[in-house]
């Protein structure tokens, strides 16, 4: 009987279907990368002045304030590995088979697809807190709902070759007896409580003689993008920062349910783990770290308790979610 390091290691054949689907979205996938690029993602007024803001004027402003570190992330995350991804799914989908190595940088590809909306949560922060202001304003332009399916897209390619590789997983993989569980429910509470707190609690306020007084937490954020007319962009936040969290904590809880009572099911585990790369608050959070280091040019703002509440949960489900995936089914053929 072959062991599980052998059938890992087997080279897993690719349906003909598949890899045309795959090289389909992937096409379509790269056109609206190159596209966004070319267009702004939405026009940004300070003053009397209005400037079209794409990819390549964030980096720029960042570049040119000095704030190197925060401009490379920008480059690297949300400009070259996006066309990086679509290279190496390419590569894979032009193959008949994938092996151990391919499963590898799939599983990698899959951790950091999310990463390249940076840039698209930095505009949502930017068109919120310029909802109704009277020194500063923003219009959403469609750069950000080309450059969200280009993301999505490529990130939908990862899944369908992954689920392809991997198979469905099985009750009978499934450690039926774990350590640690109390301990793994306690963070897990906690990070629910971080999350009701990171979603409703504003974010940041405003503190600016020239502007109006507000502050915004990630539920009133998608308000005010709807009122400057960005209505994808709505959709965008209440999935990826909304939705998918909070479903993703309800799968967790329900495998650590399973987990406690020696039934843990395996549909349930592949589903936190598909959740969990959908979600995005982690990506929100830098993108509002980066906001708060480099938005003084636009306006002043304070961080409040949902910030804290945020980076709180990121721990929290660092702590939880670390140990609870660990103990996910293994999918095989």
């Amino acid at each position: 009987m072959p062991t599980d390091a052998a059938i890992r290691s087997t080279p897993t054949p690719l349906p003909l279907r598949l890899r045309r689907l795959v090289g389909t979205l992937l096409g379509v996938s790269f056109a609206c990368n190159v596209t966004a690029l070319l267009i702004p993602f939405m026009d940004l007024r300070i003053g009397l002045v209005t400037t079209p803001y794409r990819l390549t004027n964030s980096i720029a402003m960042m570049w040119e304030r000095g704030l190197y570190v925060l401009a490379v992330l920008v480059i690297g995350f949300s400009v070259l590995f996006p066309f990086a991804k679509l290279g190496a799914l390419a590569w894979l989908c032009a193959r008949d088979s994938i092996d151990a190595r391919g499963r590898r940088l799939l599983h990698l590809l899959e951790r950091l697809g999310k990463w390249s909306m940076l840039d698209v949560f930095l505009v949502c922060i930017i068109l919120s807190l310029t909802t109704e202001q009277f020194f500063v304003g923003a219009r959403p332009l469609a750069g950000i709902p080309v450059f969200t399916i280009a993301i999505t897209l490529s990130m939908l390619c990862g899944e369908l070759l992954s689920r392809a590789v991997n198979g469905e997983p099985d009750d009978a993989d499934l450690p039926r007896r774990t350590a640690n569980l109390r301990r793994d429910g306690c963070w897990l509470a906690l990070a629910g409580l971080a999350l009701l707190g990171a979603l409703v609690f504003p974010f940041l306020e405003i503190s600016d003689w020239k502007l109006a007084d507000r502050d915004y937490s990630i539920v009133t954020l998608a308000w005010g993008v709807a009122r400057q007319g960005g209505y994808f962009t709505v959709l965008v936040i209440a999935a990826f920062l909304i939705v998918a969290p909070i479903v993703a904590w309800w799968q967790a809880a329900r495998w650590w349910l399973g987990l406690r009572r020696g039934q843990p099911s395996a549909a349930v585990g592949a589903r936190l783990a598909l959740l969990n790369r959908w979600s995005m608050l982690d990506v929100f959070g830098l993108a509002l770290a980066i906001f708060a280091v480099e938005g003084e040019y636009l306006m002043k703002t304070e961080v409040r308790w949902g910030a804290l509440f945020l980076a709180a949960l990121l721990a929290l489900q660092k702590a939880a979610l670390s140990n609870l995936l660990a103990r996910a089914p293994t999918p095989r053929r």
